[in-house]
């Protein structure tokens, strides 16, 4: 009608989009507020040597260290191991010839 001052909502538009950015606003602050405590609350827990009190976690290097060990020297024991197979390998072809060669004889 031609009597309505706001034909198009604008006021009612501009209060709208007024609350929209006021709880966006709101929305934010929390998710700030709540990441900042928890950044907090993760900066007095390694003060606090939390992690490493309820981890463990030298302990479990230290262990990881000795199961490495424990491999190379496996490893170690099985490269000798190879080693010997071939010299026993070696040996053998050479027994066979020697015998072979003393069969042949006589």
């Amino acid at each position: 009608s031609e009597d309505d001052p706001d034909p198009l909502e604008l006021r009612k538009l501009a209060l709208s989009y007024d609350y929209l950015i006021y709880k966006i606003n709101d929305h934010v602050s929390t998710m700030a507020d709540t990441t900042y405590q928890s950044i907090l609350s993760k900066q007095k827990l390694i003060e606090n040597n939390y992690f490493e009190d309820q981890l463990h976690l030298q302990d479990e290097l230290d262990h990881v260290e000795t199961l490495l060990d424990n491999c190379t020297q496996l490893e170690l024991e099985f490269m000798k191991l190879d080693q010997l197979k071939m010299f026993i390998d070696d040996f053998k072809s050479r027994l066979d010839v020697l015998e072979l060669e003393y069969s042949n004889l006589e």
